[in-house]
């Protein structure tokens, strides 16, 4: 498709009034060149409730959704991937909707998008708008159309056999031309900029800061902004006055530092990260027959007694391995629904407190040893990173699973012990942001090396 880029956007809703939808799925394909060069796919929670006509159509229900992303959760992942391609989809539903989930987090949405049924009613008017009487037209094979996936697949071969880019008409009509230019001073700002990790703010004509990013190459990326295609882009660069950075030596702390400016500034043209969101954490309430069930929840850091996940799955895999572990009931930790006794694959002995065959005294006393283990197994460690400059390691604290800040300390500075890393750290507040970024560091195997737990006689 000559050097467009394409986003072909596939959406699933909840219909809240008949003007008004909630996404609960979303599939968006890119396309460069010809070539599909990402694809992204997720579910949705649509914080509403789903008709049993969606479910019978989809398969999707409330319990599939309830611990999946809310929009605001994955907005960020949709801009950067429709960045500076034309918007496409087999009708304006998904550009309304998107529009109105943007809307809801406080941003405008605006964005050059092409609709698949207006060109094949210029030019097919024949055809009728059914895709299964449309994929035998034009012999495209016939994915699950319910579903995201196998719809943005149809729009992408329809696509193809149209080939949009060898008329010239229609090239015309989805060219997205950039009216903006660099001034010359701004050049010379963006120019003194280093390829550094680092955090940036834009500011406006006032000093207040209006978007907070990081970089791995800062200079790199804030040229991106003004590079940039996108109407957003364009509205954020024309308002901005100055640019002020700090470099922070490694990519970990500039998320993380870029995480607590944002939560601190509240800069009107990010989205992301800006409103608190609740972490997975693992629950107990006594049940009507005296025995403590456990079950997986969000709720609010502050009040959270145990480790905190930023996914089910982690918090899902965690509360196994304590089933497992202290013969704990299945059906009691939430993980069966069924009546009767459990017969689960992993767990396959239950202790039958589900069936009153255990008195709720001992099997409740397993329970809090498993929370006190769940309390007490939180890790106390370091992570060392690259410095700012030459002669500098930098790091981030964690005690007690708790995010407590970052630091830079000089080479030759002892670390004899773990309160040293106190005398250097620059306090920071643990959010949920905060753990999914640690998380994720912690758990590439590249990275097992750079951490120093804190418990154990090794110190820098």
């Amino acid at each position: 498709m000559s050097h467009h880029s394409y986003a072909i956007v596939a959406v699933n809703t909840v219909a809240v009034t008949e003007y008004f939808h909630r996404l609960i799925e979303i599939c968006i394909v890119r396309i460069t060149n010809e070539m599909e060069v990402e694809r992204f796919t997720s579910l949705l929670n649509p914080q509403t409730q789903i008709s049993s006509e969606l479910t019978e159509v989809t398969g999707l229900d409330k319990d599939i959704v309830q611990f999946e992303p809310v929009f605001r959760e994955i907005a960020e992942e949709i801009l950067r991937i429709l960045e500076g391609a034309t918007l496409v989809s087999f009708s304006d539903l998904a550009y309304r909707v998107l529009r109105s989930e943007f809307k809801k987090i406080g941003y405008k949405f605006v964005h050059p998008s092409l609709y698949i049924s207006k060109l094949i009613h210029k030019n097919f008017p024949e055809e009728s708008m059914d895709l299964r009487g449309l994929s035998e037209h034009f012999g495209i094979p016939v994915n699950d159309l319910n579903r995201c996936d196998g719809m943005a697949t149809w729009i992408a071969e329809w696509l193809d056999k149209l080939a949009l880019n060898s008329n010239q008409n229609e090239n015309h009509a989805i060219q997205y031309h950039d009216k903006r230019m660099l001034h010359q001073r701004r050049e010379m700002e963006l120019n003194s900029l280093e390829r550094k990790p680092g955090v940036y703010y834009f500011k406006d004509s006032s000093d207040a800061i209006i978007y907070v990013g990081k970089a791995v190459r800062l200079r790199d990326r804030v040229k991106s902004h003004f590079n940039s295609k996108l109407e957003r882009e364009y509205t954020l660069c024309e308002e901005t006055d100055d640019i002020d950075f700090v470099y922070t030596g490694s990519n970990l702390i500039a998320e993380l530092l870029e995480s607590d400016e944002i939560k601190l500034h509240h800069p009107k043209y990010n989205i992301a990260q800006k409103k608190p969101t609740a972490p997975f954490i693992i629950a107990s309430k006594e049940n009507k027959k005296g025995y403590l069930q456990l079950s997986i929840v969000r709720k609010d850091y502050p009040d959270s007694v145990n480790e905190v996940y930023y996914n089910r799955n982690s918090v899902a895999e965690k509360l196994m391995e304590v089933c497992k572990e202290y013969n704990l009931c299945p059906k009691f930790s939430g993980f069966h629904k069924i009546k009767g006794r459990c017969n689960h694959e992993k767990i396959s002995n239950c202790p039958s407190a589900c069936m009153g065959e255990e008195d709720p005294e001992t099997y409740n006393a397993r329970v809090k040893t498993a929370l006190k283990f769940l309390e007490s197994n939180l890790d106390n460690f370091a992570i060392k990173l690259k410095g700012r400059k030459d002669g500098e390691m930098g790091f981030v604290l964690v005690r007690d699973g708790v995010y407590a800040g970052f630091g830079f300390v000089g080479i030759h500075d002892q670390i004899a012990s773990p309160e040293d890393f106190e005398n250097y750290l620059v306090h920071k507040t643990h959010s949920y942001h905060t753990t999914r970024i640690i998380d994720t560091f912690i758990r590439k195997p590249q990275n097992k090396s750079k951490i120093i737990y804190l418990d154990s006689d090794v110190m820098v």
